[in-house]
């Protein structure tokens, strides 16, 4: 049975342009800040596409937004999922061409989905006696982040998760039964994430539409999904679990911290009120106090909020991670014995992604360990 075309073209583009600031961290490690958000040029895109010996020009995707110096520029993306002669020619040609409509400087970068891990295009070059035209542009090769995948599954930036579902849904183009395993594990992780509901649904769909099945398959997935969420109480019962752990341990780290501030604040409040008569220095005292504590508390509960938080994401991560790995080998090998869930319970994150890649390939339960 061969597995029903994947929507790559699509999902990328759509998630680039809703979640932009989830793309420059994950694949430009750079915070967009208070910048505009970017505005797409696909009608003006129109224009620049032609027919051509390197056949009908069409970018995937073109925004244009501010650089990092602020100042207008483009930002032209191409995602490729098949090698392709005259690749770095034809991000040249689209490079030129988009300058001399825009007049604008470009960012030129190129993500490669393709299943060859030798192929990066990068550069292209002409030369003819002393004159040389010589351009580069940056290329994202998503095999680079195959060993990262367990680690991946803990990320809350849309693009690690449409990653993990790019790669398996290259690694399964010809296993539909495998990509099922994987597609309905993925989608139950997703539950684990901690969005809010829109973005949830949102990201859930791009993931549903890019890792494509068969009818009969998708349907059975459809199946079972829709059980978790018609059982939606058990379906984020562990999630509610966490949050009210990072409640409390937010409350306790905040009381720490508000004593701590309250004092230190109230001290310098103090002195800075020493000075007056005795009665407007016991005023002033009791001023400063009032005002030392409030600020000394609101510091504090932010700090400890972020803290408690931040731990309880942690903890948070690792159990879903935990629970990720003993769903996958039930689903691979049927009911897991004790001892194996004692085994994975005791696992290091490292081991945890070891093991939840290795379900995947593994043909027998011990494999996997």
């Amino acid at each position: 049975m061969d597995t029903a075309n994947a929507d790559y073209d699509s999902v990328w583009k759509q998630a680039i342009e809703r979640y932009w600031t989830d793309f420059t961290v994950f694949f430009l490690f750079e915070e967009w800040g208070e910048r505009t958000a970017p505005e797409s040029q696909d009608q003006e895109l129109a224009k620049c596409s032609r027919d051509s010996r390197l056949g009908l020009f069409r970018v995937d995707k073109l925004l244009r937004a501010p650089g990092a110096d602020g100042q207008p520029c483009l930002w032209h993306i191409e995602v490729q999922v098949a090698r392709q002669r005259g690749f770095a020619e034809r991000m040249f040609v689209c490079q030129y061409r988009l300058y001399d409509h825009f007049q604008l400087p470009m960012h030129s970068i190129a993500i490669l989905g393709d299943h060859s891990p030798t192929w990066r295009p990068s550069r292209f070059e002409l030369a003819t006696g002393k004159t040389c035209t010589t351009f580069e542009f940056e290329t994202i090769k998503l095999r680079d982040l195959e060993d990262q995948m367990g680690g991946l599954l803990l990320s809350d930036n849309v693009f690690a998760w449409l990653v993990v579902a790019h790669l398996f849904t290259l690694r399964t183009r010809r296993e539909p039964f495998e990509r099922a395993m994987v597609k309905d594990k993925l989608l139950t992780g997703l539950r684990s994430v901690g969005w809010e509901q829109p973005k949830f649904r949102d990201v859930y769909d791009l993931i549903d539409r890019m890792m494509g099945l068969p009818r009969a398959l998708q349907e059975e997935i459809e199946k079972q999904q829709d059980l978790l969420e018609g059982r939606n109480e058990m379906a984020w019962k562990y999630l509610w679990e966490e949050r009210a752990e990072q409640r409390g341990m937010a409350r306790g780290e905040a009381r720490g911290e508000a004593i701590g501030e309250a004092r230190g604040q109230a001290i310098g409040e103090a002195r800075g009120q020493a000075i007056g008569e005795a009665r407007g220095e016991a005023i002033g005292e009791a001023r400063g106090e009032a005002r030392g504590e409030a600020r000394g508390e609101a510091r504090g509960e932010a700090r400890g909020e972020a803290r408690g938080q931040a731990i309880g994401e942690a903890r948070g991560r690792l159990e879903a991670m935990r629970s990720v790995v003993c769903d996958l080998l039930e689903a691979r090998f049927g009911p897991i014995e004790d001892i194996t869930r004692q085994k994975v319970g005791a696992g290091s994150l490292d081991e945890l992604q070891r093991w939840c890649l290795a379900v995947v390939t593994a043909r027998t339960i011990d494999e996997v360990f």
